[in-house]
């Protein structure tokens, strides 16, 4: 008996560790982005979009562990959703851009060249005109 459940034990924790190996980086940055998001208990169409929009923005921002998403039906209905994609958009667009400058500055990254960094520099510089359109928007939506 003693073989039988060691053995299964054994089978159990094997099972778990190639489950846990499938899950990427990026499905695991945006589980803990998720999990912040709802514990400030914002709504749950807020949550996707920011999600999605975070995705694509890591992607537009060189994080090639990412893909662009965005679920444009939802977008046109749920204002909630559209919000929070553009606001993820460019919050992880902002983030992955700060982390190629560190690489590129540590000389030990080989992967977007200076081309398409400067290019997501101009992009940064035109959201600040849509970061005071959400803004306006997240207001009239609250009132």
């Amino acid at each position: 008996m003693k073989v039988k459940l060691h053995g299964f034990c054994f089978f159990i924790l094997v099972t778990g560790l190639m489950l846990s190996a499938c899950t990427t980086t990026s499905d695991r940055f945006l589980t803990d982005k998720r999990t912040a998001l709802m514990s400030h208990n914002n709504p749950p169409a807020y949550v996707d979009g920011y999600l999605d929009g975070c995705a694509s923005g890591r992607r537009m921002g060189g994080d090639k562990h990412f893909t662009y998403r965005k679920d444009v039906n939802r977008e046109e209905r749920e204002a909630l959703y559209a919000r929070g994609w553009h606001e993820g958009q460019i919050n992880c667009r902002n983030e992955a851009l700060g982390e190629l400058e560190q690489q590129q500055n540590s000389k030990n990254f080989a992967g977007a060249s200076p081309l398409d960094v400067e290019q997501n520099k101009q992009a940064q510089a035109g959201d600040k005109a849509t970061e005071a359109e959400m803004a306006e928007m997240w207001e009239k939506m609250r009132k």
